[in-house]
């Protein structure tokens, strides 16, 4: 099938007092988000208004979070590089994230897979519906995650139920997905918004230099890996995507077809 250049998606930002909620919307392409749309993410929790005590991450609609980075683009586009240019801007997304001045509550309303369950992840806590689904299908294309990324999804479920998710691609519901924690709740869908409305309420009753203080003391906690580990994952994320695997996973995947791994 011949690739098609992707439709924009945007990520529609509602206010109210004290909350920021940001959706991912691009419909045509499960919530799929390109580097523009990660970038925008970057730029809008990294300058919140100081009246926002709490920033949502959602999907627009009822069916899908977030799908991963989009890599539809047009006939001739190099798809290796597009899928490095995603990484990238996923990379500074859950960064900025992170580094949010305020907590950051991802909203799981469906399916959130690949780089979206990466956004989701990098949140403080997650609220899920009873309808979603998430899954890491990263290895079929032979790509190693970053340091950061992997270090945020063994901090969440640990290194085994890690090993379990990356390594076979499979995807889990809800209710297995809040079982080995990558989920902190499920809520039946028609209570999303009402359970949505109740976290703003408790954020917003505590204190914001408190909330603020705690928050900046957990990420230094989490982040007290030496260095040189970080660096050693990192060259070999940069060994991967030079490696024949990579290419073949990206071939595949532009032509539809499982790939053929070579032992």
């Amino acid at each position: 099938m011949p690739e098609t250049a992707p439709i924009p998606g945007e990520i529609l930002a509602e206010r109210n007092a004290t909350a920021l909620i940001l959706r991912i919307h691009n419909p045509a392409a499960a919530n799929a988000v390109d580097p523009a749309m990660l970038r925008d993410i970057a730029r809008r929790v990294g300058n919140v208004d100081p009246a926002v005590r709490l920033v949502v991450l959602t999907g627009s609609g009822d069916r899908h979070f977030c799908s991963g980075i989009n890599l539809g683009g047009a006939p001739g586009d190099d798809l290796e590089q597009r899928v490095r240019d995603g990484e990238d801007a996923l990379r500074l997304a859950a960064a900025a994230i992170v580094e949010c001045p305020v907590p950051v509550v991802a909203v799981v309303n469906g399916a959130a897979f690949g780089g979206g369950l990466e956004l989701a992840v990098a949140c403080d806590w997650r609220i899920a519906s009873d309808g979603a689904r998430a899954g890491m299908p990263a290895m079929r294309l032979g790509i190693v995650y970053s340091p950061e990324g992997l270090r945020r999804f063994m901090e969440c479920i640990g290194p085994a139920r890690l090993r379990q998710l990356f390594f076979t691609g499979r995807p889990v519901d809800a209710a297995r997905a809040l079982e080995i924690g990558l989920v902190d709740e499920v809520v039946p869908s028609q209570l999303v918004n009402a359970r949505v409305e109740e976290t703003i309420t408790d954020v917003t009753a505590a204190a914001p230099g408190a909330v603020a203080a705690t928050r900046r003391a957990v990420g230094i906690l989490e982040s007290a890996l030496m260095p040189e580990a970080m660096q050693d994952v990192e060259r070999l994320r940069r060994a991967a995507y030079a490696s024949p695997e990579f290419r073949e996973g990206m071939a595949a995947y532009a032509e539809r077809r499982a790939p053929g791994w070579v032992p």
